[in-house]
């Protein structure tokens, strides 16, 4: 894999990400979903550390849910404005 497809798959699984969270924060925030159950959900799932990969789906897992729990904590504090 060369360089520019390196970038495009990166932005690809970035962009992703984002609407992840973005769709998770809005189901959160109309009641859907319990956020703060799936963000401890993606820190306890447990993936067999066998190949590089997993270890990074699950590093991947830890960071969306601090990502969720963040943006959780900011619109708390603008609301408390």
């Amino acid at each position: 894999m060369d360089a520019r497809n390196f970038d495009e798959l990166a932005g690809r699984v970035e962009g992703v990400g984002q609407a992840l969270l973005y769709l998770t924060a809005e189901l959160e925030m109309a009641g859907i979903i319990d956020g703060p159950r799936l963000a401890q959900a993606w820190r306890t799932a447990q993936r067999p550390n066998v190949l590089p990969v997993l270890e990074t789906a699950r590093r991947t897992l830890l960071e969306l849910a601090h990502a969720l729990d963040e943006a959780r904590k900011n619109r708390q504090a603008l609301a408390l404005r």
